[in-house]
């Protein structure tokens, strides 16, 4: 053979050999994508407990992340609550100001500016405006707070009080520049977010409250679901007389999880059911039966949203359907026990899971098990709160694991910056005194009780948000919601818990 086809032979097969890794990726995830599609439309057969229906003096508030979600997730109960004689009031979060494309297509310009972003949220904001009013719900009845979009986590984590607020990368704005704002000039931060929430829902008094859930994809969709648990759960436990804020039942819709819902399109006969990895997990799924009427009314609301059905209108198309789902989850204690709890400790094996996370529920999580995050348990002893959270596989060197804790005085007391800990394969401890012990699939962090305190501002934990997250470098793989968890207000023996809580259906815990 000549030498010079001999080389090209030689080149060919290095550059196969290079390509076989981007082969089985693809073929992976085609194969993963395809898997997931049937197995979600296999679920459109699962047949879910049903809602009751809103009984006539029924008070619903529906907390809205963006302006749409609010008919994608409720349309169908806010026309039944109101028919049957009950009441709405719907609360956005955001106006939606960071949708790009949107803004781009708006304009029709690439380069588009700060000005441009607050005009979108404006047109937003008269659309939500005129779809509600269809629906039936009164003008007084709908309120924006002017929170930012995309903003909801970063917040979170580390922007909680005004004198530090966040700034938007869109608007360039650290406060509500609108005109139509429940609070006007609204500072960009946690504090205002959970009190804004709470002198809502002190001033409607609602029986029920629906937000997005916590295992939702969208960022603000979990950020939304933190703040309003967060602001309800301050007032169930007031000193004052909140007997009436024990009584709210608190209520999940999901928007995005994956390409759910599948099949996407107009299908108004189908019913709308849990995407595969959230059906059986921790979260309690009831269907609200929806009378085709409601539904055509439903998709004829959704396609009144003119700037989000030029960009997605298939997607949104599919929450039209025969049923409409909704979630509850019970509230979590913090246990007491005793002893150190280490990672293989019996201990753990007599306390429940604070939150379960979906499996296998996207590519990179089918993919990378050592990163994809099953549970988190939390307990408290003498000195320390320790949180465990396992994973599908033994932890791994190749990854940075995440776990965030932001506590909350009675008052709802917190710090700027939440509690938040990266441990990487080999770390033994931080600077401020957590410590870290690995076994296998598990995670144990031991966190100073006086750094809990300290991030309460000083004051003795009511509540904490919990949450977990893994990367491979800085590309995110897996993370769970925000969890709100209660503290027992002393910790003594094994299983006692002292706090007064309440779960999701105002119940005594």
């Amino acid at each position: 053979m000549p030498i010079a086809s001999r080389f090209k032979s030689i080149i060919r097969a290095i550059l196969l050999l290079c390509a076989l890794p981007g082969i089985y990726e693809a073929g992976a995830s085609i194969a993963f994508v395809l898997r997931e599609r049937k197995a979600n439309a296999d679920y459109a057969a699962l047949r879910l407990p049903v809602e009751s229906a809103p009984y006539r003096g029924e008070r619903l508030l529906v907390v809205a992340p963006h302006c749409d979600d609010e008919t994608l997730g409720c349309g169908g109960l806010m026309q039944q609550t109101l028919k049957d004689g009950g009441d709405v009031e719907v609360v956005f979060l955001t106006n939606g100001d960071a949708f790009r494309t949107a803004v781009e297509c708006m304009t029709h310009r690439v380069n588009v500016t700060p000005a441009d972003y607050i005009k979108f949220a404006d047109l937003r904001q008269r659309e939500s405006t005129r779809v509600l009013e269809y629906l039936g719900v009164k003008p007084s009845r709908i309120l924006f707070l002017g929170y930012p979009d995309q903003g909801s986590m970063n917040i979170w984590h580390s922007h909680w009080l005004s004198s530090s607020p966040f700034m938007s990368p869109y608007t360039r704005c650290s406060a509500s520049p609108y005109a139509v704002c429940f609070h006007s000039g609204a500072p960009y931060s946690g504090e205002s977010i959970v009190t804004d929430l709470q002198k809502v829902i002190e001033q409607y008094r609602p029986t029920l409250i629906t937000v997005t859930h916590p295992s939702d994809d969208h960022v603000d969709h979990v950020g939304a679901e933190a703040f309003t648990h967060t602001a309800l759960d301050l007032l169930r436990l007031s000193p004052d007389d909140a007997s009436w804020a024990r009584r709210i039942k608190l209520q999940y819709y999901l928007v995005h999880h994956g390409d759910w819902p599948i099949p996407q399109g107009i299908y108004t006969k189908l019913p709308l059911t849990p995407p595969r990895p959230l059906a059986y997990l921790d979260t309690h799924w009831n269907e609200l039966q929806l009378t085709h009427g409601q539904v055509l009314k439903k998709l004829h609301a959704i396609n009144m949203y003119h700037s989000q059905t030029a960009m997605m209108g298939r997607f949104l198309d599919s929450f039209a359907r025969s049923t409409e789902i909704f979630g509850t989850l019970d509230t979590q204690v913090v246990t007491n026990v005793t002893g150190s709890l280490k990672p293989n400790a019996p201990a753990w094996n007599m306390l429940s899971p604070v939150l379960l996370n979906p499996q296998r529920d996207g590519i990179m999580r089918a993919l990378n098990g050592a990163a994809n995050i099953s549970s988190v348990y939390m307990a408290r002893n003498s000195t320390s709160l320790v949180i465990m959270v396992k994973y599908r596989d033994s932890i791994s060197a190749h990854y940075r694991y995440f776990v965030t804790v932001r506590p909350f005085g009675l008052h709802g007391e917190s710090s700027m910056s939440a509690i938040n800990l990266l441990y990487t394969p080999g770390t033994t401890h931080d600077a401020s005194g957590v410590v870290f012990q690995r076994s296998g699939q598990s995670l144990v962090i031991r966190i100073p009780w006086s750094l809990i305190v300290r991030h309460a501002t000083g004051v003795q934990p009511a509540l904490a948000g919990v949450s977990a997250s893994t990367t491979i470098g800085n590309v995110l793989v897996d993370k769970t919601g925000i969890r709100i968890v209660h503290f027992a207000t002393t910790p003594v023996a094994d299983g006692d818990v002292h706090l007064t809580a309440y779960n999701s259906t105002g119940r005594r815990y």
